[in-house]
């Protein structure tokens, strides 16, 4: 089959150890620190060996995320600039939905011909962090994309305990195509999900909220931000046509905060009272976060979504005179989150489509890569069987 594998060099920067584990397995914490030189090869490779507990799956739709991206860019020095966990080569690609062609022998509650989509995180269910029912911290992850083979391919084999049928889509659209290409948005919508209704139990319907950043992960905070009921949704990025996105999919002001005192901005918008909930998907808390004091409500929750390893200063003691909570959150697997994200696409609440800037055959993947870098896109989507 063909897939789109990244490739790269195992040079851990000076003054990084790797774990004796790391070392062992290239399997790497911190990607940032030891990958260099990222390269995107397009190619044959090896048709997936499907397990006992696994589903092979022919993949219809499979989006571009900004973690792609970066595995794909690289900082002065060469390395990646994203900061996790990785391994490489790999197959890239972990938003995704499909058909089901092919059932392991010890698989059944799928069958041939499903419509699905699959859970990034492979959480193992032994650890101790799984057992106590935060699957997304496992001890013992493998992360589809990151170090297991991705969706990025004409097929891919994925335990069937991670995915979820998208038969309510199909019923809704009356079309499998579409039904599909929303089925590989319920991964990042997921992301914001759990971050905003899992990590910790604030939100309210009424809310005035900010989200920063107007790629995928804050294009669907927002949708689901007035999905839910929120009052305001105050959208930031430096992308015109992003900012023009975040409105279509329910932000009421979308700005460029290039130049702007956010604190004053928000307690205009928001009367005084400043925001009640705050959406970090950009990835630059210092730029973002930092700043933020007078214009967070009392009692107001921040989730941090974006990655970044860059220390950021923050006003600890406005948090604490104020009642600020800040949460980072990882990941989008337990607490019935895909279910819960499919349920409001087939109940029409949630419509991400037009977010799709873009769909592509697999063989322009490397193109949409080059294109992404102009962060003009909300997302592409490939289709790897036309």
């Amino acid at each position: 089959m063909r897939a789109l594998t990244l490739q790269a060099d195992w040079q851990p920067k000076a003054g990084y150890t790797p774990s004796p584990e790391e070392a062992r397995t290239h399997k790497a914490s911190a990607g940032s620190m030891v990958w260099k030189n990222p390269s995107l090869e397009l190619g044959p490779v090896t048709d997936p060996v499907l397990q006992p507990d696994e589903v092979l799956v022919e993949v219809a739709a499979v989006g571009i995320c900004g973690s792609d991206m970066h595995m794909y860019e690289s900082d002065p020095e060469g390395y990646i600039l994203y900061p996790g966990l990785t391994r490489f080569p790999n197959i890239l690609g972990h938003e995704f939905s499909g058909r089901v062609v092919e059932v392991g022998s010890k698989v059944n509650e799928l069958a041939a011909g499903d419509l699905v989509t699959a859970e990034e995180i492979q959480w193992c269910g032994r650890c101790d962090a799984c057992r106590r029912g935060l699957v997304n911290h496992c001890t013992d992850m493998e992360e589809l994309g990151f170090t297991t083979p991705g969706a990025m391919a004409e097929y891919i084999a994925v335990k069937s305990k991670y995915c979820w049928k998208l038969d309510e889509l199909a019923e809704r659209l009356g079309d499998e195509r579409e039904a599909l290409i929303l089925g590989a948005t319920v991964e990042p919508a997921g992301v914001s999900y759990h971050a905003m209704f899992n990590r910790l139990p604030t939100w309210l319907p009424g809310a005035y909220v900010a989200v920063f950043g107007g790629g995928p992960i804050g294009l669907t905070a927002i949708a689901l931000a007035r999905a839910a009921g929120a009052s305001q949704v105050i959208a930031f990025d430096i992308s015109e046509n992003r900012l023009a996105m975040a409105k279509t999919l329910g932000a009421t002001t979308a700005l460029d905060p290039s130049g702007l005192e956010l604190n004053d901005v928000l307690l205009q918008l928001t009367r005084g009272h400043g925001v009640d909930f705050v959406v970090e998907a950009a990835g630059a808390p210092q730029h973002t976060l930092a700043p933020l004091t007078s214009g967070l409500a009392v009692g107001a929750t921040i989730c941090h979504i974006g990655r970044s390893e860059k220390p950021t200063p923050l006003s600890l003691e406005h948090y604490q005179v104020r009642g600020v909570q800040l949460a980072g959150s990882l990941g989008h697997a337990g607490h019935g989150t895909f279910p819960n994200v499919i349920r409001m696409m087939a109940a029409g609440k949630l419509d991400l489509r037009p977010m799709v800037s873009a769909r592509l055959p697999l063989h322009q993947a490397k193109e949409a890569f080059k294109r992404l870098e102009a962060r003009e896109d909300a997302k592409i989507m490939l289709m790897p069987n036309g």
